[in-house]
């Protein structure tokens, strides 16, 4: 029996759903906040992605900082390598960047939704539908994929999966975004950290 006492399985919706709406330095706080007393914020491969503060670990260097919508976040890194990762931040993590995805997705369709081309939007072009709905089946799959399996652990090779599959669509509406996808704490610097987020908390027996 594990010396970690174990709350009960935190709400994944809700990390979900603040992901969405307001970013991933508030997402990720209460990601963290659902950990067991004891438990490491850090991968098994001794990263991290933290929101903005103090990293109460005496090895610990920041390798990154992004200002992203929401509040900046840290890419940290330890010396020491992880052990398993935490099931809360293995299965969370993935509820997190789904949310992020959708956010992905709201921004897509309200830039699409503005853009003229000729006496339409691009958003009513056909090219653009088809991979609006690519994108939006991707996500309905892997939302599908979580509910299916255990909620609080959930096979590695799942949650490996799930994360390629995220990353997939996250580039894929990137596209969508042309230039305006790759600015500066834009939604492409959003879902280049979701990938750093997958690369910290994919269970150690399987890597992205």
């Amino acid at each position: 029996m594990s010396a970690i006492a174990r709350p009960p399985t935190p709400s994944w919706q809700r990390c979900h759903d603040i992901a969405r709406s307001r970013g991933l330095a508030p997402a990720l706080a209460a990601l963290h906040a659902a950990l067991p007393i004891g438990a490491s914020v850090f991968g098994s491969g001794g990263a991290a992605v933290l929101p903005d503060g103090p990293v109460e670990c005496a090895d610990a260097r920041v390798v990154r900082t992004a200002a992203l919508p929401g509040g900046p976040v840290l890419l940290v890194r330890t010396g020491r390598p992880g052990g398993d990762v935490d099931p809360v931040l293995a299965v969370g993590s993935v509820w997190l960047r789904l949310g992020l995805s959708e956010a992905l997705l709201d921004a897509c369709l309200r830039h699409l939704g503005e853009r003229r081309s000729g006496d339409t939007t691009l958003l009513r072009q056909q090219m653009v539908q088809d991979a609006i709905a690519v994108a939006v089946t991707g996500q309905l799959e892997i939302r599908a994929e979580l509910v299916a399996h255990d909620p609080e652990r959930p096979p590695a090779a799942v949650l490996c999966h799930l994360h390629t599959r995220l990353t997939e669509v996250d580039r894929g509406l990137l596209r969508l975004l042309g230039a305006s996808g790759f600015l500066v704490a834009g939604p492409g610097e959003v879902a280049d950290v979701s990938e750093l987020v997958a690369g910290a908390y994919t269970p150690a027996e399987v890597t992205v």
